[in-house]
C-alpha cells in the first residue's frame, strides 16, 4: 500500500472516505465483464488485458488461485474479498470483515488458506469507529469455500500501526510489514505472533516497507515505498546480521507490491499514487529484478516505464503471465469515484510458463 500519514497530513489524502458507503458493512462487488478484444483468446492462453467493474471495490491486493483459475482482490474501501476471473467477471467470495481495508493477499494452497493483511489505517483518519483501537491484522480464509477461519491481531496495542503486505514460508510462518512500524512481525501456524526484526532503516513517518516476499532461498525481500530501498532480511541470522540492503542500480521509489518468479527474477510495481498524500518521486512503472549473489545486489533486466495503465498497486504471477493490478485506488485517494478496474500482462511473461 502507498500511504501511512500522520494525522496532520491525513485529511488531504482522505477526503474520499467521507463520501463511500460504511466500511462496516458487508458489500457484494458484482459486476459483468468489459467486452475487450484481447479477452477473446483462449483462457489457457490468457488475455492481455482483463478488465471489471465494481462499485466502490478499489483492489489494492491480488493474488492467483490455481484452485479456481482466477484472481483474489482486497478492497481498500469495503474490507471484503472478491474473485475476478479471466473474463472480468468479479463476485465477492467472503463478506466485509470490519471497519477495515483488505490489502496484501497470498494463497497458500498445501494449506488451504488465503491469507490477507488488513488495517483500519485510512478509516479511522476520517470515520468515526467508536471504541475500536488502532487496527492491523491477518485474516485466514479457507480457500476452498471463503469462509474466515481466524484473525490474528498484530497491532499489538500500539497507537499507529498499517499492516500492508505479507508473506509465508515453506513451514507456513507469515511474515508481516507495518508501514509505519520498525518491525517485521511473523505469525506462526499457531496463531502466535512474534517479531522477526526489528531496524530503524524499517521507521517511517509516511510510509515506509510495504511489498514483500519469501525467497526459497531461506530469507525475505522488502522493499520501502518512500525511499525505494530494498533490504534482504534472514530471520535465522545473528541479530547484528539480520538485515543488509540490496544493492540496486538506483532506488525503486513508490514500491508497492512485488512478485517473486519461479525462475528467481522479481517484479516490482512502482506507482506515482504516493504524491497525492506527501510522497513524491514514485512513477506508474513495471520493473523486472535479477541477482546474480543471492540478492546482495540486483541490476534491471526489464523495465516498462510508464506503465500501460495508470496506478499500478502490485503484481500477480500466473500460468498465464504476469498480472499487474490497477484498482483506481489513485481516484479514491483523489476524492474521486471510479468502478474500474484492470489487469495488465507483462509483455512476454507468457512465454516463460511463470507460475505453473
Amino acid at each position: 500500500m502507498f500511504r501511512s500519514l500522520p494525522l496532520a497530513a491525513a485529511a488531504a489524502g482522505v477526503a474520499v472516505l467521507a463520501s463511500i458507503a460504511p466500511l462496516a458493512l458487508p458489500a457484494v462487488a458484482v459486476a459483468e465483464p468489459v467486452p475487450a478484444a484481447a479477452q477473446s483468446v483462449s483462457l489457457h492462453q490468457g488475455a492481455e488485458v482483463i478488465t471489471g467493474r465494481a462499485t466502490e471495490l478499489y483492489p489494492e491486493g491480488i493474488a492467483w488461485d490455481p484452485t479456481r483459475r482466477a484472481f483474489l482482490v482486497g478492497s481498500a474501501s469495503q474490507g471484503n474479498l472478491s474473485v475476478i476471473g479471466q473474463d472480468g467477471g468479479i463476485k465477492e467470495l467472503a463478506p466485509s470483515i470490519g471497519m477495515v481495508s483488505t490489502l496484501g493477499i497470498r494463497v497458500d494452497v498445501a494449506r488451504n488458506r488465503i491469507l490477507v493483511a488488513y488495517s483500519d489505517f485510512w478509516v479511522r483518519q476520517r470515520l468515526d469507529v467508536g471504541d475500536q483501537p488502532p487496527t492491523s491484522g491477518v485474516a485466514v480464509f479457507a480457500l476452498d469455500t471463503g469462509k474466515l477461519q481466524r484473525k490474528v491481531d498484530v497491532a499489538g496495542g500500539r497507537g499507529r500501526t498499517f499492516a500492508n503486505d505479507l508473506t509465508f514460508d515453506r513451514r507456513g510462518n507469515i511474515y508481516v510489514t507495518d508501514s509505519v512500524s520498525d518491525t517485521i512481525q511473523r505469525i506462526g501456524l499457531d496463531g502466535k505472533v512474534t517479531p522477526v526484526v526489528t531496524d530503524p532503516r524499517f521507521a517511517a513517518d509516511i510510509v515506509g516497507l510495504n511489498g514483500i516476499v519469501w525467497h526459497p532461498d531461506g530469507y525475505l525481500l522488502a522493499v520501502r515505498y518512500d525511499t525505494g530501498v530494498m533490504f534482504r532480511i534472514n530471520p535465522n541470522a545473528p541479530a547484528h546480521r539480520r538485515v543488509t540492503e540490496v544493492k540496486l542500480p538506483r532506488p525503486l521509489v513508490g514500491t508497492d507490491g512485488l512478485g517473486l518468479r519461479p525462475d528467481g527474477s522479481l517484479v516490482v510495481v512502482t506507482n506515482s499514487i504516493g504524491a497525492a498524500v506527501g510522497v513524491p518521486g514514485g512513477v506508474d512503472a513495471v520493473t523486472v529484478l535479477e541477482s546474480k549473489d543471492g540478492w546482495r545486489t540486483a541490476g534491471f533486466s526489464k523495465r516498462l516505464d510508464p506503465w500501460a495503465t495508470q496506478g499500478p498497486t502490485t503484481v500477480a504471477v500466473t500460468p498465464h503471465g504476469d498480472y499487474v493490478l490497477s484498482g483506481d485506488v489513485g481516484e479514491l485517494m483523489a476524492g474521486r469515484t471510479s468502478d474500474l478496474v484492470t489487469l495488465r500482462r507483462i509483455p512476454g511473461s507468457e512465454s516463460g510458463g511463470y507460475g505453473r
